[in-house]
Parts: C-alpha cells; sequence; structure tokens
C-alpha cells in the first residue's frame, strides 16, 4: 500500500496491490447512544478499564492520539469524525478480543474500525465501508503508528477481497473463492520492529539510487502485481480444493523467496527473520502443508501456511505449538458462485400500455395449480429454489408500493380468514421472500442501462444474475431443474453467460439473437444426446450478438452450424453478469442492452446456455394470453 503511495512522486512506480482476509479473531463490542445531550465517548476494554473523551475537549483528543496509550487510537479515530460529523455522546464496551496485538494483523486498525463503525450505526451517518475506512485510517495516522491504508481492510471482515492502491486512490475488487481452503496464521512470538522494516524499505523510494533499489521496485510493483493476479486466477477458477490449497501454496512460497532476494538486503538485521524461516523450513510441517509466507511487512512478526485439508489443518495447529508459537485457525469457505439477482420493474412497459399505468406485467394474474398469483411470485420462488440470498428489485416509488404490499406486508387476519386455507398458507412464504428482497429506486424511465447501473453497490463486486420482472418461464427439463438453476450451473466465473432458446427467423424480429461458430459436440438436448444438466453443462461460446435481427440478416450473419435449417440461437431473458457489465455500461450512455453485452462479449467472452424450458413475454398481450392459455392447460405446480 505505502509504495503505491509514491505514485505521487514518480509515475513510473506500479500500483501497490494485495489479496486480503479477514480472520475469525477480532474484537466483539456493545455500543449505545448516552443520552441527555452528553458529548462524551466512553469506550471500556477487555480488562474493564474504561476511558472517556470528551468530544469537545479538543486539545485533550490531541494529546491522548499522540500518547503510546493504547486510546490514542481512539481519541485519533475520534478527531477525524469530528471533523466531518457533529455526533452525539456513546458508550462502546469492548467484552471480547481474541486479535494477537502488534503481531502484523492490523489489531490498531481494527480499533479505529470499530470506534467509526459504532458511531456509524448508531447515529446514521450513512457511510459506506469505504467511507468507515478512509476514516479510520486517517484516524490511525493521527497517532504516533506508522500504518498503511491495507490496514484497514479489517472493515471488510472475513472475505477475500483484492485491493489496488494508486497514490492515495483505493480500488477494492471483491474475489469470489471457488474452493475452500484451510490455512493457519502463526503468531511466531518473537520480535519485531515494523518502524525500522519500514524506515529501510521506504528509503529506496520514490526514486531508486542503486540496483538494490531498483530490485525493490520491480519486487513491490511489476512482480507483486503479477502474483496477485495469479492469485485471484487461482481463488476464483480452480475448483478442485485439494489443488487450488496446492497452487495458492506454491505461489506463497515463491512470493516469499522473491521477497527473501530483493527485500531482505535492504533492511537484513530486521527481515532475515530467523523464526519465520525456521517455521517455514520445519520438516514436522511439510507433510501437511503446500507452502507459505510471511504477513505484510514480514519479519519475525506473523505468517501464514496453507494446508492441505481440514486434517492437514489440524495437524499443523498441534505442530506449531510445539515450536512455542501460537496458530489461528483460518478457513476461507468457498462461496457461492452467484449470491444475488437483479429485477428490474421500474419501466413502463409500452406493449401493454395504457394498461400498465395501473398495474406493470409483473403483477399480472397467473394460475398454476390451485393458486392465482402475481407474475412477479412465481420468479422469486424459483429465485428462492436456486438459493439466491438477495433479491435486487430496481423500483420507482409505485411500484416499490406494490412490491412491499406484497412480499413485506402481513396481510390482515379478516382478509386471510375468507381466503382458502392453501391461499392463506402462502402468506408465510410471501414473507419469506421479502427478507430477501432489497429496493433501489429509479425514479424515472431512463431505461436498462441506467437501472442496471443503479445496482453496483448493491451487487458489492460480484457476479448476480439478471431477470426480468415482465417474463414467466417454465422448466420442460426432464429432471424438474428449473431455468434459472440451468443458467447458474453453467456459470463457472470465467465469463458472462446468457440464457438461450431456438428461434424461427420470423421469430427473431422481437428478440436478440446470437451466433455460436463452435458449438458444443455433442449438441444437447434437443438437438442431441448429450445432458446439458450434467457435471459439465453445454456451453456454446458466443460470436456474435444482434437486437432484433431481420430473417435476411440473420440468415446472412447468425447461421450456427448443426441447428437445423431457419433456426437460430436467441435470447432466453436471463444473464449471469460478472462484474466488468458495469464498466461496460458506463463506457457509452447510449448503448442498448445488448451492444454493451455484446461488448462485454469482445472483452471477456460470453458462453451461452440452452435452456430446457418456455418462456413469456407477459409486456405483450399476444404472449400474456398464450402464457394464461399454457398454464391453463397444465395440471403442474410451479412454473
Amino acid at each position: 500500500d505505502w509504495a503505491g503511495g509514491y505514485r505521487r512522486f514518480n509515475a513510473d512506480v506500479r500500483e501497490g496491490c494485495a489479496l486480503v482476509c479477514g480472520t475469525t479473531q477480532g474484537l466483539y463490542a456493545r455500543a449505545r447512544r448516552l443520552e441527555g445531550g452528553v458529548r462524551l465517548f466512553v469506550f471500556q476494554g477487555t480488562d474493564g478499564r474504561r476511558c472517556e473523551l470528551a468530544l469537545d475537549d479538543a486539545a485533550n483528543l490531541r494529546s491522548v492520539a499522540r500518547s503510546s496509550s493504547y486510546h490514542a487510537y481512539i481519541a485519533g479515530t475520534l478527531i477525524e469524525i469530528g471533523k466531518h460529523f457533529r455526533v452525539g455522546g456513546a458508550e462502546v464496551v469492548n467484552y471480547k478480543a481474541d486479535l494477537p496485538i502488534r503481531k502484523g494483523l492490523s489489531s490498531s486498525a481494527a480499533v479505529c474500525v470499530l470506534v467509526v463503525r459504532a458511531l456509524n450505526e448508531l447515529y446514521d451517518l450513512k457511510l459506506t465501508i469505504h467511507g468507515e475506512m478512509d476514516i479510520a485510517y486517517r484516524g490511525e495516522i493521527n497517532t504516533p503508528s506508522r500504518c498503511g491504508r491495507l490496514d484497514q481492510c479489517v472493515a471488510f471482515g472475513q472475505r477475500v477481497t483484492r485491493m489496488t492502491f494508486d497514490n492515495d486512490l483505493i480500488e477494492t475488487q471483491r474475489v469470489r473463492v471457488a474452493a475452500t481452503l484451510h490455512l493457519v496464521v502463526v503468531d511466531l512470538c518473537a520480535a519485531k520492529d515494523t518502524k525500522e522494516i519500514l524506515k529501510c524499505l521506504n528509503s529506496a523510494y520514490p526514486f531508486p539510487r542503486d540496483d538494490r533499489d531498483k530490485a525493490l521496485h520491480a519486487l513491490l510493483g511489476e512482480v507483486n502485481l503479477d502474483v496477485c493476479a495469479q492469485a485471484v486466477e487461482i481463488l476464483s477458477r480452480e475448483r478442485d480444493p485439494a489443488r487450488a490449497a496446492e497452487r495458492i501454496g506454491a505461489l506463497m512460497s515463491e512470493a516469499q523467496a522473491r521477497w527473501d532476494a530483493s527485500a531482505v538486503p535492504l533492511c537484513p538485521h530486521e527481515l532475515a527473520a530467523p523464526t519465520l524461516h525456521r517455521l517455514l523450513g520445519c520438516a514436522e510441517l511439510r507433510p501437511h502443508i503446500t507452502g507459505g509466507k510471511g504477513v505484510g511487512s514480514q519479519g519475525d512478526g506473523s505468517a501464514q501456511l496453507v494446508c492441505k485439508d481440514a486434517v492437514a489443518q489440524a495437524s499443523v495447529v498441534e505442530i506449531v505449538r510445539t515450536l512455542g508459537m501460537e496458530p489461528l485457525l483460518l478457513t476461507i469457505p468457498a462461496q457461492k458462485s452467484v449470491r444475488s439477482a437483479v429485477i428490474p420493474i421500474a419501466g413502463m412497459c409500452p406493449g401493454m400500455w395504457p394498461a400498465t399505468k395501473c398495474i406493470g406485467p409483473w403483477l399480472f394474474p397467473i394460475r398454476i395449480g390451485d393458486l392465482v398469483k402475481p407474475a412477479i411470485c412465481w420468479l422469486c420462488e424459483e429465485l428462492m429454489h436456486a438459493d439466491i440470498e438477495q433479491i435486487v428489485m430496481v423500483v420507482n416509488a409505485a411500484t416499490q408500493a406494490q412490491m412491499q404490499h406484497v412480499f413485506c406486508k402481513r396481510e390482515d387476519t379478516v382478509v386471510l380468514d375468507k381466503v382458502p386455507l392453501e391461499a392463506a398458507a402462502y402468506e408465510e412464504e410471501l414473507l419469506r421472500i421479502g427478507a430477501r428482497i432489497k429496493f433501489v429506486k429509479q425514479e424515472r424511465p431512463t431505461g436498462i442501462r441506467d437501472a442496471i447501473l443503479l445496482c453496483e453497490p448493491v451487487v458489492d463486486g460480484e457476479p448476480f444474475l439478471l431477470v426480468w420482472g415482465d417474463h414467466l418461464c417454465r422448466s420442460t427439463a426432464p429432471d424438474g431443474r428449473g431455468c434459472i438453476a440451468q443458467l447458474l450451473a453453467a456459470f463457472d466465473g470465467s465469463c458472462s453467460v446468457a440464457s438461450m432458446h431456438v428461434l424461427r427467423g420470423d421469430e427473431l424480429h422481437a428478440a436478440g439473437a446470437y451466433c455460436c461458430r463452435e458449438p458444443p459436440s455433442p449438441l444437447p438436448r434437443p438437438f442431441g444426446d448429450r445432458d446439458g444438466l450434467g457435471d459439465k453443462p453445454a456451453l456454446w461460446p458466443l460470436s456474435r450478438i444482434v437486437e432484433k435481427p431481420t430473417v435476411v440478416y440473420a440468415r446472412e450473419h447468425l447461421k450456427t452450424k448443426n441447428l437445423p435449417d431457419g433456426q437460430f440461437l436467441a435470447s432466453f431473458g436471463q444473464y449471469v453478469l460478472t462484474p466488468s457489465i458495469f464498466a461496460t455500461l458506463r463506457a457509452n450512455e447510449r448503448q442498448h442492452f445488448t451492444e454493451a453485452l455484446d461488448s462485454l462479449r469482445q472483452q471477456e467472452g460470453l458462453n451461452g446456455i440452452l435452456i430446457e424450458g418456455v418462456r413469456w413475454d407477459l409486456g405483450s398481450s399476444t404472449t400474456y394470453i398464450e402464457a394464461l392459455q399454457a398454464q391453463a392447460a397444465s395440471g403442474e405446480g410451479a412454473p
């Protein structure tokens, strides 16, 4: 982080970069407001000692912040908070702390973030995580501590985040972990002088004086960026836990060797780190680990070891204790590929206007089995079955009120007493769906592009599902897997995925059409015998995307080999999109969504998956009637 800060003086210095993940250890606290207009901040530590700081006594805050006391971090953070907000009094009781102190694990940053977060929540300061991090960082540098911006990563909690440092700018990217990793973080129980280490390393900046300085610039610049890029690729794409542990461990060991070659010569009295290297070279550990390295600025503070599996992790813990060191377990669980779904329902739906002045197609009644439900309920049920954790609805004032009434408000018992028992029981399902819904406001119907961009902070740098609220889908897969579940199974994290079905040429005038030059072999159903819902879904790497082409254009440019003559791949209306879509949409304000999707395809590739199912666009009177007829003729209980 600190090396990237020198870019303000030397443009040849490369950005700093790091991958961070919070441990399960930390600070635990309860906070409450102090009533009666008292502007006093009271902090009670785990030892029961209390610190009382008057928020209006600037001189005392500065004095405490400059001291060597643990409370300096609290005072320094309060000074920074006071520059931006006038908050009332608060009491914070830190009742538990299991994070090692002064071991390179950002314990001082944790205190600063704790103070900011407590006041943020108590007084609704509306600070984002980045806002909390910035104030905590500036609060800590009000003290004698020599922290960097990296330390404030504790604000993210236990998730893997890629942080990039360019001058004073920080960019963060959440990294999806494809396979569970088992690590042990080791408190070496030795001595290190962080200030001395940083003093020596900083002496090589901003301009290198000799070959040793140049080697450090390369290490913390190009080499570090390459190592971080490799780690992100392994974490996000390697699904085999054993293989992931092997590759990450080897990469850590390689990074340590490069550090020893290029950084140690600038501060050998600290960075030679005999205790660290005794641990990394321990013969007893080798059968259980795949690699490891020091933490942070290194020295004899802390280390991290990658274990082969959970059993090996337990063995490493015992061996580390026999070496007189303290182990901390860190298990990074595999994350779901996709946690969030975005549903835009703030538009006008001109195909059914003026009926849609009163009610959107997402609320049109659809009967399946014995229940008549708003169409969006069937969609949300399928999202729940696919284990989507967060349903993001892009709404205007009217549609938000409608959705809150459907999903968030318990119906009056007078009403429920008059409906059939099965229908009344569905009330609980609606409320369960409502618990997963988050609303994003789009005041004016400015299009899909703007609707998606509004969701960027909510999806938090992760891949997400995009589905249209005015579409109704029904699976025809032999195993009953829903259309959304089929799409999610095709996403491996490498690029976005579009759901597809096959249309005749004369039907393409109302759809986005695709072309694939290299179809999967053998072809999936209904064109071949391959099971498209197996462990490896049949992916179609798309080579062209066009919105509503003519038949003549489709025949000339969109023919996909091995498909029957006159049939073409077309959008099924559901997508898994990588976070790259946001930059693509911002790049051109006038791009149609399909054009942006094609730009994304050109940048990082785009796969298609042929969905076994049917869909209806409820925004068209013709297809809405077809949907009603199809559902009425079906005895199934789910779309």
